[in-house]
């Protein structure tokens, strides 16, 4: 972990930004880590930090007959990282058990359709989530092997419960948004300063004008890219070139 950036490392750019009215760095480690939960948790924006994409552990569905069966599984065992869940992304199967050279991704679906019918053992298509338990419909008709790929938590309690020292916690974000972890931070500041003009000011930095959205988008839309231009290269289909009746010619 040496390599990653720790909280610490961005108290002097916050202070700055906080026109070095802060107090104490320990304000300053506050003010990032809260930010930082703050921007790790929030769904919006998931789809930019790969740094908190985990992939479970392989598990066996029990299958069989009608009757023999499994459908549901305690929670744990497709995630073993001690801090919390925060999505799940999807669940993958290997359909042809046990060589385990296909598999495709299950669909998401939700326990209240998975009650209206009884399924004959087969294939299973989807998953579910009941409590703290992982469902799959139909019922296996075989061991099949499951993974789960899901979205943690940023580990800030863990680090900070290991060693006792917040500046310490490695910020688990592309580089890209640091400025926005920094700026966010002293947003913070100038709200804990009384300075709610100022704080204003950076929100709307942050996170765009809400009159004039299309004018002003704000920091954080500028950098959301990076993701969602690896995502459109799988997902969308090439574009024919449409060239003109007088292209090429003299």
């Amino acid at each position: 972990m040496s390599s990653v950036p720790t909280i610490v490392n961005l108290e002097a750019e916050v202070i700055l930004k906080t026109e070095n009215r802060a107090t104490t760095s320990a304000r300053v480690d506050v003010w990032i880590r809260d930010t930082l939960i703050e921007i790790a948790g929030n769904p919006d924006y998931r789809d930019s930090f790969p740094e908190l994409e985990v992939i479970g552990p392989v598990f066996n569905l029990t299958g069989g007959p009608q009757g023999t069966s499994v459908q549901e599984y305690p929670e744990t065992n497709f995630i073993t990282i001690s801090d919390f869940l925060i999505k799940s992304l999807d669940f993958l199967i290997w359909t042809d058990y046990p060589t385990n050279a296909n598999r495709k991704q299950l669909n998401p679906s939700n326990f209240q359709d998975s009650d209206k019918y009884m399924s004959k053992p087969s294939l299973p298509v989807e998953w579910y989530r009941y409590g703290i338990t992982i469902g799959f419909n139909p019922l296996p008709d075989q061991n099949y092997q499951i993974q789960a790929r899901y979205m943690r938590r940023h580990p800030i309690v863990d680090y900070f419960n290991a060693n006792g020292l917040l500046n310490t916690t490695p910020v688990l974000l592309p580089n890209e948004w640091f400025e926005v972890l920094e700026w966010g931070a002293a947003m913070r500041g100038f709200m804990e300063l009384l300075n709610f003009e100022r704080a204003a000011q950076i929100r709307t930095m942050l996170f765009g004008d809400p009159e004039h959205p299309n004018d002003n988008p704000g920091l954080i839309a500028s950098v959301k890219t990076k993701r969602r231009a690896e995502a459109w290269l799988v997902q969308q289909a090439l574009r024919p070139v449409i060239r003109g009746t007088t292209w090429g010619s003299s």
